[in-house]
């Protein structure tokens, strides 16, 4: 085997864990509140706090492989989350396993951040695509096994085990990397932002927490306020800092380059589609009263469609501009959310939905992969780390905006349906409920729409960067 594939092995392993460890909770959620004797939103922290922490460090994590080296830190990683995940299983109440989820959260960053920048140094322009696409099939399998994995050791044990199937996963995926991970990633000899970190930590947690919680909290509540508020000083005081250091956390001039600063805005929009899309889905079944098993059976074509056509997406990118693959993916994606939106509440079925979450699924192959090379290969060789945990903070801000609108708009939408008394023609379906969520898809469509739009635009910015390079040799 090729020396540089061999180093996908325990990167790949990594991204099955992470995916597993968040795609199993949403199974188990109400296990633990019966476990716990605890309501559902208490319970619900045990993957909020996980997801907000996470995001959170990513800013943080990118840099630290920027100055240690992009191994070293993937590897404290898996450590962190391999024993972090141990401890969940062990867990003897609520708070304690909050509280190992944490620490699950800060291995997962480290990993998160490292990976992309492991392989965009690792292999060649030419190369990159194909190697992203591995990649995207693992966080794909991981999206795919977790929740059918989750419900069958629930059946058969106790939520204990849910965690400890990572275990074994972590230990292999450490050991390999021992031998595998090169160590000439390793850059020294570069100071820490103390100051701009935590800034950014304040930043970001009272962002996500406001998007998280706000409609619970009230967006104009004084809670609210406070922590736009505090949001925005964070921001100003943050960039203020960062262009007065010589070795800042985040070097701002990443965002002079225009292709890299599309390409995050592309992958902001698409996630937060993409959110709509998946949260959504479920729900819109539920609603039109089909059971879990064909729910589950429903939900996945996504990922698996997505672990199909990664590798595709990777490989075009490594011929044509990654751009148009991102544009191209967007346009599945876009058809996928239209064509929801135009289903009828009364009549569609499940198969109607599976469908048309296989053709986003192809979208997002052609889009995850192209997208992470754009964004990592307009990034300097030494800025890769914070390029990597920037590319990654923007798709989970996405991620969770994508949630807040799914689930506030949608409540919205079918509570002005049942005001105005919108019957159903079978007398089982909640039609309300359905005609929100397919209003809440237009919107999606917005979203996905303008995604495209920025990476046609990518695309013709950085052909005619080239064509005024090869005039000037």
């Amino acid at each position: 085997m090729d020396n540089k594939l061999k180093i996908l092995i325990p990167l790949m392993i990594a991204g099955a864990m992470t995916t597993v460890d968040t795609s199993v909770m949403n199974v188990a959620m109400p296990t633990f509140a019966e476990s716990f004797n605890a309501p559902l939103q208490t319970v619900s922290w045990i993957s909020s706090a996980y997801l907000l922490v996470l995001a959170s460090l990513l800013l943080t994590s990118g840099r630290i492989g920027d100055i240690f080296g992009y191994g070293r830190p993937f590897m404290a990683g898996l450590f962190i989350l391999t024993i972090g995940t141990a401890l969940c299983g062990f867990a003897p109440n609520l708070t304690l396993l909050i509280i190992c989820r944490v620490f699950q959260a800060i291995g997962t960053s480290l990993i998160m951040a490292a990976i992309p920048a492991l392989i965009t140094t690792s292999f060649p322009p030419q190369e990159r695509g194909r190697a992203m696409g591995f990649y995207v099939i693992s966080v794909s399998l991981g999206l795919i096994t977790g929740p059918s994995l989750g419900g069958l050791i629930l059946s058969k044990f106790t939520w204990r085990y849910i965690f400890f199937i990572n275990v074994p996963l972590g230990i292999i995926a450490l050991t390999a990397s021992t031998f595998i991970i090169p160590k000439h990633t390793e850059r020294k000899g570069k100071s820490f932002d103390y100051l701009g970190t935590v800034l950014a930590l304040i930043f970001l947690i009272s962002l996500l927490f406001y998007i998280n919680q706000g409609s619970s909290i009230g967006w104009l509540s004084n809670k609210g306020l406070a922590l736009i508020s505090t949001t925005i000083v964070a921001l100003v005081a943050f960039i203020f800092i960062e262009k007065k250091i010589s070795e800042p956390m985040l070097d701002l001039k990443l965002f002079a380059n225009k292709v890299f600063v599309g390409g995050l805005a592309s992958n902001f929009l698409y996630f937060v589609a993409q959110m709509i899309m998946v949260f959504l889905a479920p729900v819109l079944l539920t609603a039109a009263t089909y059971p879990p098993e064909v729910i589950g059976f429903t939900v996945i074509a996504f990922p698996a469609a997505m672990m199909l056509f990664a590798p595709v997406g990777g490989h075009l990118s490594d011929r044509v501009n990654p751009n148009l693959v991102s544009a191209l993916g967007g346009t599945f994606a876009a058809l996928a959310v239209l064509l929801i939106s135009t289903l009828s509440p009364t009549s569609f079925s499940y198969k109607d939905l599976l469908w048309r979450m296989l053709i986003f699924g192809v979208g997002g192959g052609f889009f995850e992969t192209s997208n992470s090379v754009v964004i990592l290969s307009n990034a300097p060789e030494h800025r890769r780390g914070i390029a990597s945990g920037i590319l990654a903070m923007v798709r989970y801000t996405g991620m969770v905006f994508g949630v807040a609108i799914s689930s506030t708009l949608s409540g919205l939408r079918s509570e002005y349906y049942r005001q105005a008394v919108i019957s159903t023609s079978n007398g089982f379906r909640d039609i309300a409920t359905i005609k929100g969520i397919k209003d809440v898809h237009m919107l999606a469509l917005v979203f996905v729409t303008s995604s495209v739009l920025i990476a046609l635009i990518g695309a013709l910015y950085a052909n005619r960067k080239n064509r005024q390079l090869k005039k000037t040799a």
